[in-house]
C-alpha cells in the first residue's frame, strides 16, 4: 500500500469490505494516530473483527484506500476461537512467533529474542508454562499467551479483539492496568463488549 502523505500510524478513506455478496463495511473513514486509544462496538456481524482484520493486513479492502506508515510494527491479538490450538507448538515458541516481525524472513533468531521471551513469560506469569504445550493450556492460560505474544515485538499499534474472553477477574484486571500503562507512542484498537473506560478512548460503532 502506499504511504499516507502525512503521519498517522493508519489512516483508512471511504472503505468498504463485502463477502460475495455481503456488505460489511462501507465507507469507513478512520485516522489512527500514535497514542490513540479506539474501541470498536457494536452488535455481532457488524464488522468489527473484519475492520481490526483491514488494520492489521490480513484482509484487503474492497473500496477504497488504506495509507499505512511504512515503518509501522503491529501487535494482533485475534479472537480466541479463532485459532487452532492442535499444532505441536510450546507457549514459549508461540511468545516467539510474535517476534517475527523484528527480523527479515531468513534470518533466525537471537539470544536477544530468546531472552525477550523470558521477559514476556515472567510479566505475564507463564513462566512454570514455558515448555507447556498450548493445545494443554486453559482458557484463561492460552488468552494470557495470545495478550503476551501481542506485546512480544514492543509494537506500534496494538490490535485486539475481545482480549479480556476467558480471563478470570484477576487477569481481567491485569490486562486493564497493561492497558492503561502502555508507553504513550503506542496506539491501541481493542473490540470489546466491556465498559471498563481507558485514557483518552475514543469510539467506532459500527453496524447500527
Amino acid at each position: 500500500m502506499t504511504t499516507a502523505p502525512s503521519n498517522p500510524l493508519l489512516q483508512l478513506q471511504n472503505v468498504g469490505m463485502h463477502f460475495e455478496e455481503k456488505q460489511v463495511l462501507h465507507g469507513i473513514d478512520l485516522t489512527i494516530n500514535a497514542g490513540d486509544f479506539w474501541v470498536f462496538v457494536g452488535p455481532n456481524g457488524g464488522g468489527k473483527t473484519t475492520l481490526l482484520r483491514l488494520l492489521a493486513g490480513l484482509l484487503q479492502p474492497t473500496e477504497g484506500t488504506i495509507y499505512r506508515d511504512e515503518t509501522l510494527r503491529i501487535g494482533y491479538l485475534p479472537q480466541y476461537r479463532r485459532i487452532d490450538r492442535q499444532f505441536p507448538l510450546t507457549v514459549a515458541e508461540i511468545l516467539l512467533s510474535g517476534l517475527h516481525n523484528r527480523k527479515r524472513f531468513w534470518q533466525r533468531f537471537q539470544r536477544s529474542d530468546r531472552e525477550r521471551v523470558a521477559e514476556l513469560l515472567e510479566e505475564f506469569e507463564l513462566t512454570e508454562l514455558s515448555n507447556r504445550p498450548i493445545k494443554a493450556l486453559s482458557g484463561g492460560q492460552w488468552q494470557r499467551v495470545l495478550l503476551a505474544r501481542a506485546f512480544a515485538s514492543a509494537p506500534d499499534l496494538l490490535l485486539m479483539d475481545e482480549p479480556d474472553t476467558h480471563l478470570d477477574a484477576h487477569n481481567r484486571q491485569f490486562l486493564y492496568n497493561r492497558l492503561q500503562h502502555l508507553p504513550p507512542n503506542v496506539a491501541t484498537v481493542l473490540v470489546s463488549h466491556d465498559a471498563v473506560a481507558f485514557p483518552n478512548q475514543q469510539f467506532l460503532r459500527l453496524g447500527e
